[in-house]
């Protein structure tokens, strides 16, 4: 008898993330998908950034750029238990002090806030 994969379900709320709303939508080209590169400006503790982490899978990749420490405690924390999220925490305003960090990507999500 082999072990039953785990699944976990959790709920999206597009009341709380704007991605989550243009989806529930129905966003017409969304780039957000399986084995897609993401560059995600703005993740905060990451709540959004471990949704996006599920939908690129396995085989994707999530570039979570931060720039409070509080949160970037928390998106760090969070990205210990998703292998395909970076987490790094730096001003999103200054591309070239990350830009070693990450690669080409699919798409850009910023959710900064002003």
């Amino acid at each position: 008898c082999e072990e039953a994969e785990k699944k976990e379900y959790r709920v999206w709320s597009p009341f709380r993330s704007k991605l989550a709303a243009a989806i529930a939508r129905g966003v017409d080209n969304c780039y957000v998908k399986p084995g897609a590169k993401v560059l995600y400006l703005g993740g905060s503790a990451g709540t959004t950034v471990s949704h996006v982490s599920d939908v690129v899978g396995p085989t994707g990749w999530v570039y979570a750029v931060e720039f409070s420490p509080r949160s970037g405690r928390d998106l760090v924390e969070m990205s210990k238990k998703r292998p395909n999220v970076v987490p790094i925490i730096e001003d999103a305003r200054h591309p070239l002090k990350y830009r070693m960090l990450v690669p080409m990507v699919d798409c850009i999500f910023m959710d900064v806030a002003q």
